[in-house]
Parts: C-alpha cells; sequence; structure tokens
C-alpha cells in the first residue's frame, strides 16, 4: 500500500519507486500496488480497510512531520563513500567521496562502504570483487558502529552489484538501470500483446488485438504531470518527452484497454518515473483493466503505430512546449518506414549523407522546400 499524506511530488514518486522495487524483488511481482491519496481516502475503500485492519484507525489529526528540506539536508550531509580494494597488494580502506554521490564512483572490480552517518551502512560488492575485499568490507562495516559511535541498532546491509535496492538507489544522485521497467502495473512484452484479449478477425494474420480504429487518449508529461495532448497533435512525438496512450477497444460487447508508456531517448529520469506514477492512477481509474505496455523510442509495436493511422512522427528534439516552442532546425531529415498505415512512421534521424540507405524513402525538409529522396528499392507504399 502507498498512502502519501501531506506530501510533495518528489516523495510520492519515491514512495511508488519504493513500492515497486519491494514487488519485484522481493515478493516476485505477485503482489498488487494500492494506492490512497491522502486527501482522498473515501475513493479507495478497499485499500483504507486493508490499512486500518494493520495499522488501526487514523487519528482526526496527524502530527507535523520534519520539513522536507531539512531531513533531505540531514541525510545527504551525512553520505560518505569508502572504496575498499587490495589492488596495490594490500587491503585499504579510503574515503573517496561524500554527498552529492553518482552511480559511476562505483567500480565492478572492487567493494565500498556507504555510511549514512549511522542511519544505516550499505557494503555494495562488485561483481568481479575478489572473496577478500568482500570479506574486509563487511568486517570494516561493522567496525564503524563501535569506532564512530554509533548506536548497536544500526543496520548493516550487504548489496550485490546489480541487485541494488531503491534504498540504496535514491541516495544517489542519479541510477540508471539497464532494461529497467517503466510502470507499476503488470508489464507485458511487446510480443505477447496480441494473445492478452481476443483478437478480431480483420487483425488475427497480424497477431494485433485489432486494426487501431478504437479510441485514444494522449498525455504528455510536463512538470511531472499529467497534459493532455490535442487531436491534432496525436502522432508527434518528441524524444525528450514521456507519454501515455490510452487504447480502448470493444470486444464481444465489453470495453478492453491497452495503456502504452512511450518513453523518449532524452527523456530525464524524473520524467521516466513521473510517467510510472501517473501510469498508476490512470489504471486505477479503470479498475485495474488497462493492460501496460512500455514502449522505447524507435522501436515502437505494430499495433502501436495503427492507432495513428500512419501519421506518426518522432521529432529527435528534446521537447514540445506549445506556450514556448523551441527554433526549428533549418535542415531536418526523417526516414520513412512501413508499407501499410498500420506499420508506418517517419524518425528523424541526423541530416547527414550516412544517414541514408537503399531501402527506404527519406523526406528533407529545408527552408527551400521539401525532397523526397528514394533508395535503389522501388517504393512501394513508404
Amino acid at each position: 500500500m502507498h498512502w502519501p499524506i501531506c506530501s510533495n511530488k518528489q516523495e510520492r514518486l519515491k514512495g511508488m519507486m519504493l513500492a515497486k522495487d519491494i514487488r519485484d524483488r522481493e515478493r516476485g511481482g505477485r503482489p498488487e500496488i494500492g494506492v490512497i491519496e491522502g486527501d482522498a481516502e473515501a475513493n479507495s475503500p478497499s485499500s483504507m480497510e486493508v490499512m486500518v485492519s494493520i495499522l488501526g484507525e487514523r487519528p482526526s489529526k496527524l502530527p507535523s512531520g520534519t520539513p522536507d528540506e531539512i531531513t533531505d539536508q540531514e541525510q545527504m550531509s551525512k553520505l560518505t563513500l569508502y572504496h575498499v580494494s587490495d589492488a596495490n597488494g594490500a587491503m585499504n580502506i579510503t574515503e573517496i567521496a561524500t554527498s552529492p554521490l553518482t552511480q559511476d564512483m562505483l567500480n565492478h572490480d572492487d567493494c565500498y562502504i556507504l555510511d549514512q552517518g549511522g542511519m544505516s551502512i550499505f557494503v555494495w560488492k562488485g561483481k568481479t570483487a575478489n572473496k577478500a575485499e568482500r570479506q574486509a568490507a563487511m568486517t570494516r562495516a561493522l567496525e564503524f558502529i563501535k569506532m564512530k559511535g554509533y548506536p548497536l541498532t544500526t543496520k548493516v546491509e550487504a548489496i550485490s552489484d546489480g541487485g541494488e535496492s531503491a534504498l540504496f538507489k535514491q541516495l544517489f544522485k542519479s541510477w540508471t538501470v539497464r532494461e529497467q521497467t517503466a510502470g507499476l502495473g503488470r508489464t507485458h512484452t511487446v510480443g505477447r500483446v496480441g494473445t492478452m484479449h481476443v483478437m478480431p478477425d480483420v487483425a488475427a494474420q497480424e497477431r494485433l488485438v485489432d486494426d487501431g480504429s478504437g479510441q485514444k487518449q494522449v498525455w504528455r508529461i510536463e512538470n511531472l504531470e499529467m497534459v493532455e495532448v490535442e487531436p491534432e497533435m496525436h502522432g508527434y512525438f518528441y524524444g525528450g518527452d514521456c507519454y501515455l496512450i490510452l487504447y480502448s477497444y470493444d470486444v464481444n460487447g465489453r470495453n478492453s484497454y491497452i495503456l502504452y508508456m512511450w518513453k523518449g531517448r532524452h527523456a530525464s529520469q524524473d520524467e521516466v518515473t513521473a510517467s510510472a506514477y501517473q501510469a498508476v492512477t490512470l489504471d486505477q481509474q479503470y479498475g485495474g483493466q488497462p493492460v501496460q505496455v512500455r514502449v522505447s523510442m524507435g522501436k515502437e509495436p505494430r499495433h502501436f503505430m495503427a492507432i495513428f493511422r500512419g501519421k506518426m512522427v518522432i521529432f529527435e528534439v528534446a521537447h514540445y512546449l506549445k506556450s514556448a516552442p523551441e527554433p526549428e532546425p533549418p535542415v531536418r531529415l526523417f526516414q520513412i518506414y512501413g508499407s501499410h498505415p498500420t506499420n508506418s512512421k517517419a524518425i528523424e534521424v541526423p541530416a547527414l549523407v550516412a544517414s541514408l540507405n537503399s531501402n527506404d524513402v527519406f523526406l528533407l525538409k529545408s527552408q527551400n522546400g521539401i525532397y523526397l529522396w528514394y533508395g535503389k528499392v522501388p517504393p512501394t507504399s513508404d
């Protein structure tokens, strides 16, 4: 259960990340994540019932917590990172950094101790660190408790390289996980989308849920919030943004939903996390019915493209802001893919000769006009 009360956006996002981490790492991805909004508890009666049964009735008035600024400053000011290595023939424990910490400070060949000022001590063990370094790191971490006068209850947690907990990762300025799942609901791979619902005959050959003619709603993440995209801008995606696309269609008289989460390659970690948080909120509004599918820029599945009926354009430019549009480059080159409206899209590529190939069609937009370049292979519907 995630129960944010009088919290700010960042705290809510962190709470969501922790809930997802606990679900996936400690519970095998099986539990559902319930979200209760502190100012709208009546909207989540079943989740509130579970919370009350475990924690008891909530007091009519809750005490004020420590201001966020003070808590953050105290937590981050006490961070110290130590390097444990015997590379020079002797075991050395060396202080190498204090806050802010970055992920690239950790080397897979060594071990590290992250001291949180007595709140917690983490021992990070690199994948290729030797046995002596691993043992020395844990021994010295335990010695810190007595040497620095920390409470005997201070927690020492061993962290495996690649298996870091959310609590550990949040102590770093940024943390990137290869192929990290975006979204807090159950995520399905693109290849399985066609088997999640009954497939209409019109799309059975391509194993699509339908031909993309259903209803769609599109939102862009701006300032960590959902902003609905105007219908005339549907199909236009920008590389620095994240989008949520709710697609609804009918199966034997029953509404079914797919929630696509599109991530631009230049999107910030905050935007990606906000997209995941907003996806959960949207999912709950529809009773957990939507099937969640994450989509990476340039790797759009066929059904996703079919929704936009051959009018999908992906811009490399960072963001789209209607109030303050970025100046358009004098020359732009787009590569056109596809042979049918259900699999067609245009992607902006570097305006260089090296971007051309003999199998596709390219569109060049300059200040002098618009030009089409055809490869040697005769174009069909490109």
